[in-house]
C-alpha cells in the first residue's frame, strides 16, 4: 500500500461478511478494474494502524460501508465509519452504505439487536469517541444506499452487480462535477455542453410531498406512476442515480429546480416535520422563483389547512417547541389558499378518476409555459 492510490474504501465486519459478501463484492469490484482497499490485506505490517487506516480512507475517491448486524460490536467499524463521514463533509467523499440484513431505522436510532451492540461497547469506550459514532450512524442513514433485502428478493448476487455497476459510473462521472470547479475549462462550449447533459439528469418537472402512511401505498403511488407514463420527470428516492447522496440535500436541490410542486395533504402530513419542511421550502421556492405549487386535499377540508385547524391544530402544536415552527406554520396556512384539487369534490372521490384530472392539469402546464410563471390564483375554497 505504498503509494495509497485506490478507488474505493470497503468497510465491513468480518464476523458478518468478511468471506461471504464482502468478499464477492471485493472481488467483482477488481474483476471491474476498481481499485479496492480492504484492510485485511492492505495494512502495512509494522506502522500505526489508526493513521495508516486514516490515510487510506482519505485517499479513496468513494467508501462503501456494509453496515451489518454485528458491525456496531465493533470499535474498529465505528471508527472506519466516523472517519468515512468526516472525509464525505470534508472533502466530499461518495459514501454508498449497503444496510446488509438490518433495519435501516434500527441503524439510525441505534434500537433492537443492533443498538444492543452498541450500547454493549458504548460502556467501554469514552463519551466524545462514543458521541462521534453516533454521529456517523445517524448520518449514514441519510445518505441513500442499499437494502439488501429489496434488491431482486435479498439475492445478493445481483445486490452485487447493481453495486459494481454503480461504482463504476461513479468513477467516470466524477471528472464532470470537478470541472464545475474551474470557470475557465467551463467556458468551453463542448464541455458545457457534457456538464449541463450530466446535471439535467438530476432535475425533475414535478415534486411529490406525501405522508406516506397515509398515500404511499395508494393515492401517491398511482399518481407517480401516471404522471411517469404521461411523460413527465417525477422526483423519486428510489431513482438509483441517487445512491450516495444525502436525503435532505437532493430534496432541497429536486423542490428548487422542479417546475410543480404537488403536496398531497392528508390527515397525518403535519405530524411529519419531514414533510413540513418540504412544504416550506416549496413556499419559499414560490415567493423567489415564481414556481407553481398545487395541492391536492386529500380527504380534508381546505379550511382546515388554512386555518390549521380541525385534524392538524393538535399534529402541528407538537411541534411548537421546534425552532422552525413558525416556518412550517406559515407555510401550512399559505398552502391552505392556494388552488388545487379536492379529493371529494372530484367524481365523487373517485381516486382513479382524481388521477387523470391531475395529470391532464400538469402536462396541460408544463406545454404552457406562461401560465407557470403567472401568479397563482386564489383557491376557490377562500372564501368557505
Amino acid at each position: 500500500m505504498s503509494d495509497m492510490n485506490f478507488d474505493v474504501f470497503l468497510s465491513f465486519r468480518g464476523l458478518d461478511t468478511r468471506t461471504g459478501f464482502a468478499d464477492f463484492l471485493y472481488n467483482s469490484l477488481v474483476a471491474a478494474s476498481v481499485r479496492v482497499f480492504r484492510d485485511n490485506e492492505e495494512l502495512t505490517v509494522g506502522k500505526p494502524i489508526n493513521s495508516e487506516l486514516y490515510r487510506a480512507i482519505r485517499s479513496c475517491k468513494t467508501a462503501i460501508p456494509i453496515i451489518s448486524r454485528q458491525y456496531a460490536e465493533s470499535k474498529w467499524c465505528l471508527g472506519e465509519l466516523a472517519k468515512i463521514i468526516d472525509c464525505h463533509r470534508k472533502h466530499g467523499m461518495s459514501v454508498f452504505p449497503i444496510f446488509y440484513k438490518v433495519d435501516v431505522l434500527d441503524v439510525c436510532n441505534r434500537r433492537g439487536k443492533f443498538g444492543e451492540a452498541f450500547r454493549q461497547l458504548e460502556t467501554k469506550c469514552g463519551p466524545e469517541e462514543v458521541q462521534k459514532w453516533k454521529d456517523a450512524l445517524k448520518s449514514v442513514t441519510n445518505i441513500k444506499g442499499w437494502i439488501s433485502q429489496t434488491i431482486a428478493n435479498g439475492h445478493e448476487g445481483e445486490l452485487v452487480k447493481v453495486v459494481v455497476a454503480k461504482v463504476s459510473s461513479e468513477l467516470r462521472t466524477t471528472w464532470i462535477e470537478w470541472l464545475s470547479k474551474f470557470p475557465m475549462v467551463m467556458a468551453n462550449f463542448h464541455v458545457r455542453a457534457a456538464y449541463d447533459h450530466f446535471t439535467d439528469k438530476r432535475r425533475s418537472e414535478v415534486f411529490l410531498a406525501f405522508r406516506c402512511c397515509d398515500t404511499g401505498n395508494g393515492l401517491a403511488a398511482y399518481l407517480y406512476v401516471s404522471l411517469l407514463n404521461a411523460g413527465i420527470k417525477v422526483f423519486s428516492f428510489d431513482d438509483p442515480s441517487l445512491i450516495g447522496r444525502e436525503f435532505a440535500q437532493e430534496i432541497h436541490y429536486a423542490i428548487n429546480h422542479c417546475k410543480i410542486s404537488i403536496p398531497i395533504l392528508s390527515k397525518n402530513f403535519a405530524s411529519s416535520t419531514w414533510c413540513l419542511d418540504e412544504l416550506a421550502q416549496m413556499v419559499e421556492c414560490k415567493q423567489k422563483k415564481g414556481q407553481r405549487i398545487m395541492p391536492i386535499f386529500y380527504k380534508v377540508n381546505p379550511r382546515d389547512v388554512r386555518h390549521v385547524s380541525g385534524c392538524f391544530k393538535e399534529k402541528m402544536l407538537r411541534h411548537r417547541e421546534r425552532s422552525n415552527y413558525n416556518r412550517w406554520e406559515k407555510a401550512f396556512k399559505e398552502v391552505g389558499s392556494f388552488k388545487g384539487w379536492e379529493s371529494k369534490s372530484i367524481a365523487n372521490g373517485h381516486e382513479g378518476k382524481l388521477v387523470k384530472q391531475i395529470v391532464k392539469d400538469v402536462v396541460d402546464l408544463l406545454k404552457n409555459p406562461n401560465h407557470m410563471i403567472a401568479p397563482l390564483a386564489t383557491t376557490r375554497f377562500l372564501n368557505r
